[in-house]
C-alpha cells in the first residue's frame, strides 16, 4: 500500500513567499527594461550599460532566492544557516559579475550600470515593504 506524502510544515508558507518573490523578480525585470530603454535615449553605450547594471542586480539575487526558497531545513537554524551562506554567495557574485562586467565590456559606462543597480536596489527594499503586511502594521 502507498503511503501518502506528508506536506511538509510551512509547506503553503513557502508557496506564498514563492509567488511573492516571483512577482517581485517580474517587477524588477519590468524595471531595467524600462531603464534600459530610457538610457538609450542618451546612448547605446548607456543602454547597454544599464542592462549590464541590471543583470548584476538580478542574477546573484536570483541564485539567493533560488538558495534560500529550495532550502530543505526544517529547522530555524538550518533556514538561519542557509540564509547566511546564500548571503555570502550573493556577494561573491556580485563582485564577480561587476569584475567581469569591467573586465570584459569595452566601451562602457558607470554611471548607468551603477544607477541602475542602486535603483533595484531601492526598488527592492521598497517592493519588500509593500509585500510584507506585517512589517507594515509595526
Amino acid at each position: 500500500m502507498k503511503q501518502a506524502k506528508k506536506a511538509r510544515p510551512g509547506a503553503k508558507f513557502t508557496q506564498w513567499t514563492r509567488a511573492k518573490v516571483k512577482r517581485v523578480f517580474q517587477i524588477q525585470i519590468v524595471a531595467i527594461v524600462v531603464i534600459t530603454l530610457a538610457a538609450m535615449l542618451h546612448s547605446l553605450v548607456a543602454a547597454y550599460s544599464a542592462l549590464l547594471g541590471g543583470i548584476v542586480y538580478l542574477l546573484p539575487n536570483a541564485f539567493f532566492a533560488w538558495r534560500v526558497l529550495g532550502s530543505q531545513s526544517d529547522t530555524p537554524r538550518g533556514v538561519l544557516a542557509d540564509m547566511y551562506i546564500g548571503e555570502i554567495w550573493k556577494m561573491l557574485i556580485t563582485i564577480l559579475c561587476f569584475a567581469a562586467v569591467f573586465i570584459l565590456v569595452q566601451p562602457l559606462s558607470p554611471f548607468p550600470l551603477f544607477l541602475t543597480f542602486i535603483l533595484l536596489q531601492i526598488l527592492n527594499w521598497y517592493l519588500q515593504m509593500k509585500v510584507d503586511d506585517r512589517f507594515l502594521k509595526l
